[in-house]
């Protein structure tokens, strides 16, 4: 076996992991970029019912499935950067992993997790596929109870929703506008960081912390950013873990500068996917 694949097999270092960052083209086509072709399909779809829109228009196959509030599962657009998506909203985690289900054409629901309800599916249905859907349940985020943010549960089931569709919409936007989205904790600061504003106007490195399952100074993790840090070398995980709690702080001046300065959310994108978590480290240490 020769070492490169021995490595891979090994697990990326924490330093590999940290140095990932997007490579930012000199010029971005105009913004909203036009939609993806396949949007045309659900153009009619806005407003309507999920069930009734996927079965009559594009006539997905009628899976034998028990829906916990069909009268939920409408369709609506998020409006990004990389143009519209279509969205399919949830409102119980059965339904949400049965559609995930019915949109790649599968007669039998997931086992996902219940920290699980978020998606921006690559179709594989025969009628809609390679369609990209954005799918979401309205859930807590990340699975985080009312009292940890202190706020009433029904303002942080809201807060939780708009964080979710702004959090996946910018995933979608790395993809289209950056070539890339990955399960990578850069990603996920970016998308929560995006969605953390739209929800509450700020971004807060503590409340990240709280979503992320770390502590600030720790070096263990007890939340999803232990799913995003697989890759990484057993061992190595809590270097990667003190490194992102350092980050973030660093990460909450940098947004509330831009912030000040009216900066939109292309030039945030661009900030954030632009440097990699070890460059804002190393700068910090050189100041």
């Amino acid at each position: 076996m020769d070492e490169k694949k021995h490595a891979a097999m090994q697990g990326q270092s924490a330093d590999e992991y940290l140095q990932r960052k997007y490579r930012i083209p000199a010029a971005l086509p105009d913004l909203p970029m036009a939609d993806e072709p396949f949007t045309a399909s659900w153009q009619e779809a806005d407003g309507q019912s999920a069930l009734d829109f996927l079965a009559d228009v594009l006539r997905l196959p009628a899976f034998d499935f028990q829906w916990e509030n069909p009268g939920a599962l409408n369709i609506s657009f998020a409006h990004t950067l990389g143009g519209r998506l279509p969205v399919i909203a949830t409102e119980s985690h059965r339904d949400f992993r049965q559609m995930e289900a019915l949109l790649n054409a599968r007669g039998e629901a997931s086992k996902l997790p219940l920290t699980v309800n978020a998606f921006t599916i690559e179709a594989r249905a025969e009628k809609i596929f390679r369609h990209r859907v954005l799918l979401l349940n309205y859930a807590l985020y990340s699975n985080i109870p009312s009292e940890k943010l202190g706020l009433p549960e029904t303002e942080w089931l809201d807060c939780s929703h708009q964080l979710r569709r702004r959090h996946e919409s910018a995933h979608y936007e790395t993809l289209r506008l950056f070539g890339d989205m990955q399960n990578h904790a850069l990603d996920e600061i970016l998308a929560d960081a995006l969605g953390q504003i739209a929800a509450f106007g700020d971004f807060d490195a503590d409340r990240q912390r709280i979503f992320f399952g770390l502590t600030k100074g720790g070096d263990t993790c007890t939340g999803r950013l232990s799913f995003y840090t697989q890759k990484v070398q057993p061992e190595e995980c809590a270097k990667v873990y003190r490194a992102v709690d350092k980050v973030l702080d660093l990460v909450a001046i940098e947004l509330r500068k831009l912030q000040q300065e009216k900066a939109g959310d292309e030039k945030l994108m661009k900030a954030l996917a632009g440097t990699s978590i070890a460059e804002r480290l190393h700068k910090e240490e050189i100041i």
